[in-house]
C-alpha cells in the first residue's frame, strides 16, 4: 500500500530530489565509468521515471503517524507524569524526540540534551536540533509533528520553514505567555495549553444540564428525572448528562469530559466537526415523542456503571480529538 506525497511530512527543495540532480548524478557516474556512456539512453530515463516514482508516492510501511519532539526542560515533574508518560503509548507508529533530561523514568527513540547541559553557544546547539529533526523527518516520514514545550526553539522553527507544510505541525504550550505564543504560532496548524489534556475535573453521576434552547426538552423529561433522582445543574462543567439544543456549541469539550451529550433531532453540528467513532457512543439523540423512552434507555444502561464519578479521557484519546477535529 502507498501514500501520496501530500500524506506526510518531507523537507522541501532536497537537491537529491531534483531532476537536475538525477541529470548530473547520471552523467557525472558515466563520465567515472565510460563503459556507462553508451547505456545513457537507457539509464538515464530509468534513473527519472524511478525519481519521479519515488516524489509520487511512498510504501505506507516507510511512514510513521506523528513525531513528537518534548522540551522537557520547560516541564515539571507533574507535566511528565500526567502528560508525557501516556502520550508516548499515542500510536505504535509515534517517533519520539526528548530534549533534556526527564524528571521521571521515561524514555524516547531519540534524545538530544539541552543546551545549558551540553554547554555550546546556542547557534551552535540550535542548528543541531534543526539538523537532528530534518534527519529524523527524511527518515521516518511523519504525518505530524507535535511539538511539547514552552516555546518552539529557533532550531525547531526553522526546520518546520523547511518543510512542505505547515498544515501538519502542532504545538502543546507549556505555560506559555499568550502574546509570545501568538507571535510564534504562524508556523502551526494548531496551538493548545497543556491544560487542555491534563484537566482531571470529575464529573457527578445523577445529574444534568440543559441550555437555554433545551428547556421544552426539560419539560418534557421533568417527571422522569424526578423519578430516577436526577439533579439539575445550572453550570454545564460537572454534569454527567448535557442536553444541547445550541448548534453554535462545542461539543467536542463535553465529549472530552467523557459526559454524555443529548441533543434533538433537529439539531445541526457545526460544519467541519469531526467526531471520532469511539465518542459517538457519547451522543444521544433524542426525537420528538419519545423523549422518555430513549432517556429512560440510555440512564439505565449509563447507570450500571459502579462508580460515582466519570473516569477521565485518556490523554491519547484526547490527543486524537484535538488532532482531527
Amino acid at each position: 500500500m502507498v501514500v501520496r506525497l501530500t500524506e506526510y511530512i518531507r523537507v522541501e527543495k532536497e537537491a537529491e530530489d531534483s531532476f537536475s540532480f538525477a541529470f548530473g548524478d547520471e552523467i557525472r557516474h558515466s563520465v567515472m565509468a565510460p563503459w556507462r556512456i553508451p547505456l545513457l539512453p537507457f539509464t538515464l530515463p530509468y534513473r527519472l521515471i524511478k525519481l519521479n516514482k519515488r516524489k509520487s508516492n511512498i510504501d505506507i510501511e516507510q511512514t510513521s503517524d506523528v513525531l513528537m519532539i518534548y522540551d522537557l526542560e520547560k516541564m515539571r515533574k507533574n507535566d511528565q507524569e500526567y502528560f508525557v508518560k501516556q502520550s508516548l503509548q499515542y500510536s505504535q507508529k509515534s517517533i519520539t524526540l526528548g530534549i533534556g533530561e526527564p524528571l521521571i523514568n521515561v524514555s524516547f527513540n531519540h534524545h538530544l540534551p539541552s543546551r545549558s547541559e551540553w554547554n555550546i553557544e546556542p547557534k551552535k546547539w540550535n542548528l543541531a536540533v534543526e539538523n537532528l529533526i530534518l534527519g529524523l523527518i527524511r527518515t521516518y516520514k511523519p504525518k505530524k509533528l507535535i511539538f511539547v514545550g514552552k516555546y518552539p526553539y529557533a532550531g525547531i522553527l526553522e526546520a518546520i520553514r523547511r518543510c512542505n507544510s505547515t498544515e501538519k505541525m502542532f504545538w502543546i504550550s507549556v505555560r506559555g505567555d499568550k502574546s509570545t505564543i501568538s507571535e510564534r504560532s504562524k508556523r502551526f496548524t494548531k496551538v493548545t495549553d497543556l491544560n487542555y489534556f491534563t484537566e482531571t475535573e470529575l464529573f457527578i453521576k445523577n445529574t444534568i444540564y440543559f441550555d437555554n434552547d433545551s428547556q421544552s426538552i426539560l419539560e418534557k423529561l421533568k417527571k422522569t428525572i424526578e423519578d430516577n433522582e436526577i439533579n439539575v445543574l445550572s453550570n454545564p462543567d460537572n454534569a454527567e448528562y448535557v442536553v444541547l439544543s445550541d448548534s453554535r456549541t462545542d461539543l467536542l469539550k463535553p465529549l472530552l469530559r467523557n459526559q454524555t451529550v443529548i441533543y434533538p433531532k433537529h439539531m445541526e453540528f457545526a460544519e467541519g466537526l469531526k467526531i471520532p467513532n469511539y465518542a459517538m457512543k457519547n451522543l444521544v439523540r433524542i426525537e420528538d415523542g419519545y423523549e422518555d423512552f430513549i432517556f429512560q434507555s440510555m440512564f439505565n444502561f449509563r447507570n450500571t456503571r459502579e462508580s460515582k464519578s466519570s473516569f477521565i479521557m485518556s490523554v491519547q484519546s484526547k490527543l486524537d480529538i484535538w488532532l482531527e477535529s
